[in-house]
């Protein structure tokens, strides 16, 4: 969501409507919303609501707006004074236009617009108080004074590295890894795979690998590259954590054999994270390598395990134990394949949130908290934005460091105790959100320990993870886990645990 902030005369609705061309997004200036809605004029509103009661009305305006499909927003030049819409403005990319107060006020004179707040307040007075707001929240500031309109939007497109969208309202998050990729995020866009997915000049055959239930999803996606005059084959996985094993692998290895499958065709993984796993581990070795596009199907696929190149295997001693780092060429994350998920398979997604939240952005953890109930019933809008969001969190933390030698171990905030735990349990008798649920309030717990958390963070711990439908207390053989710890992979001199020194600081 790109926002556009600044007093009254900067010119917010003008330069928005000529971003938006730019980009290919839809413009919403809120003030034109608000009239329709209310069926009233702004200074109507003002003279029937009063000031505060104007708030009211745009606060919800303006958080329903932000929490919808992306856009160009040109927000009111008083709503960054609502606590509620500048927690929402974290989640976006907020530019400021930045005017003189004798520029602004010789444009508002000028247009004769009937302005309010300038009548129930000091102008300056009132400038000078936004424009440290302004400043605070914005991620660019653009200095207006005497340009143009279309320089300015050209301007703003350029500081946002800005390229053009898929069309339809689709997300585009890159990741900046070698090769580099992107990852599209949208309602319903599975339909338009040949469309949306990386161009293979040079494939000739298209495997789409698929988890049991989602045999008519794979089909469909099949029969779109057949009438491109592919040949495709879709390959059915084991169910759930059976497929992620040596045993599993070998099966598709066999079945791309015997498709006389060749390093420049392209595997597509139709499933969650096991899948993901396992297909992308194929993809790595089979001929030495070839193409994979994921498909992912579940929120912690969505949001974890089909970005940034890890992949997988388990053996018999732990999890994850045999893998590679492979980059796919693509991302596909379609949140209406969310809305079929049962809600325990829902919630084991929202934990790898709950930590993007716990590690790098805890204004995730309020988001989470107060949409619970929307969340539960899968509104669209609303997933799309969080999947984006997390995708975009780890892809930065990935294009950073794409081998896991710094600051990408962050990611395994919580996993250390999950694994051990899945492993005593039994691969498949806990999902591994719930584990890693336990395993982040174990972490928490440890940090506090040690004096690194306070009580109080420990329990923001809990509430969000309990908001999101998560376990918070079990109880496991410490013996059991300490054995499963010593052939973690990431064990070196000792077992290695990612903890806190703050929510959001690890």
């Amino acid at each position: 969501m790109i926002v556009l902030v600044g007093f009254m005369g900067a010119g917010k609705s003008t330069i928005g409507r000529l971003l938006a061309e730019r980009l290919g997004l839809p413009f919403v200036d809120t003030d034109a919303l608000i009239e329709s809605q209310q069926k009233a004029s702004i200074p109507e509103l003002f003279a029937r609501e009063g000031e505060r009661g104007f708030r009211r009305i745009e606060s919800r305006a303006v958080t329903r707006v932000l929490e919808g499909p992306e856009a160009v927003v040109a927000l009111g030049g008083g709503a960054v004074t609502d606590p509620a819409t500048c927690s929402a403005l974290e989640w976006a990319k907020v530019v400021f236009l930045d005017v003189s107060f004798g520029e602004a006020l010789s444009r508002l004179q000028r247009h004769g617009v009937d302005r309010p707040m300038l009548t129930l307040h000091d102008p300056k007075a009132l400038f000078d108080d936004r424009a440290g707001v302004y400043g605070r929240i914005a991620d660019i500031t653009l200095a207006c004074d005497g340009r143009r309109p279309d320089d300015i939007a050209g301007d703003i497109a350029t500081a946002l590295g800005s390229s053009p969208r898929p069309p339809d309202g689709i997300d585009r998050v890159p990741v900046h890894t070698v090769p580099p990729y992107e990852v599209l995020v949208g309602c319903g866009i599975t339909s338009r795979i040949t469309e949306l997915c990386p161009a293979f000049p040079d494939a000739e055959t298209v495997i789409v690998a698929h988890q049991p239930p989602l045999r008519t999803v794979a089909e469909s996606i099949a029969h779109a590259f057949e009438a491109r005059g592919l040949r495709t084959h879709a390959i059915e996985l084991a169910d759930g954590e059976s497929a992620k094993s040596l045993g599993g692998a070998e099966v598709l290895f066999e079945r791309l054999a015997d498709a006389k499958v060749h390093r420049h065709d392209v595997l597509f993984a139709v499933g969650g994270g096991a899948a993901t796993d396992v297909v992308g581990f194929v993809a790595s070795t089979y001929n030495r390598g070839m193409s994979v596009v994921h498909i992912p199907t579940s929120l912690l696929a969505q949001v974890d395990a089909a970005v940034g190149g890890k992949t997988a295997v388990n053996l018999g001693h732990g999890k994850n134990l045999v893998g590679t780092f492979h980059q796919p060429a693509g991302v596909i994350c379609d949140v209406e394949l969310l809305r079929s998920l049962p809600d325990a398979e829902f919630a084991s997604g929202l934990a790898e949130v709950v930590k993007y939240g716990l590690i790098a952005e805890p204004s995730l953890l309020d988001f989470i908290a107060g949409q619970a109930e929307r969340l539960r019933d899968r509104d669209g809008g609303l997933l799309g934005s969080l999947v984006a969001r997390s995708v975009a969190i780890k892809a930065g933390i990935v294009g950073r460091d794409e081998k896991e030698a710094g600051e990408r171990v962050f990611l395994n905030y919580g996993h250390t105790f999950a694994h051990a735990i899945e492993h005593v349990a039994g691969y498949g008798a806990i999902r591994h959100g719930e584990a890693v649920a336990l395993g982040m309030m174990a972490a928490a717990y440890t940090a506090e320990e040690l004096g690194r958390l306070e009580p109080s963070e420990v329990e923001t711990h809990r509430k969000t993870l309990d908001s999101a439908g998560l376990p918070t207390a079990a109880r496991f053989d410490l013996a059991a886990l300490e054995d499963a710890w010593t052939h973690d992979k990431k064990y070196h001199q000792g077992v290695r645990f990612v903890l806190l020194a703050g929510i959001g600081r690890p």
